[in-house]
């Protein structure tokens, strides 16, 4: 994290760019002030950049547990909680015991049991071996908390149009 490239979107180097707007790169330190105040460790980063902008830099919480707003809220942002479960059953657990479910990124050498996990995470999309990402042919949209609705593919399409039922009867004389 402390080696990612943080500026300016357009410049082709750049891997973390600006947050939308200042309100993002304060909730950004108010997530980092809570963990930390709560037992966290900053591994990387917690700091915003000083600079034009509304930048953060990708940080990195270690001692992560249930409860801290990072582990239990959407951050959108360069934060990374990390949070260390016993075994697969309080991964899912703990995973699944948030109001919101817009995706999750599993990680595992056995794609068999990987997929057999994310059939039970409760989110919308759920990238095995990946981040969380978009792509025009599939669909992407959260659960719970995290909206209602599909964007892209052919499902998202669907969500743009407005659908209009006529029934005309004739009435016979």
């Amino acid at each position: 994290m402390k080696q990612l490239a943080v500026g300016d979107p357009l410049n082709p180097k750049t891997q973390i760019g600006p947050l939308v707007n200042q309100k993002a790169a304060q909730d950004m330190e108010n997530f980092v002030k809570d963990a930390v105040g709560k037992g966290a460790v900053i591994s990387a980063g917690g700091k915003k950049i000083k600079s034009k902008g509304y930048y953060f830099e990708p940080t990195v919480l270690t001692n992560v547990s249930e409860g801290m707003d990072v582990a239990c809220h959407e951050v959108f942002g360069p934060v990374a909680p990390v949070i260390i479960a016993k075994n697969d059953e309080e991964a899912i657990r703990m995973a699944n015991d948030s109001e919101f479910g817009l995706s999750a990124s599993l990680w595992t050498n056995d794609l068999a049991k990987g997929e057999r996990l994310a059939r039970r995470l409760e989110t919308g999309s759920v990238f095995i071996n990946s981040i969380s990402k978009s792509h025009a042919l599939l669909p992407i949209g959260g659960i719970k908390k995290s909206g209602f609705g599909r964007e892209l593919s052919h499902y998202g399409i669907k969500e743009f149009v407005n659908v209009k039922t006529i029934n005309l009867y004739e009435h016979k004389k």
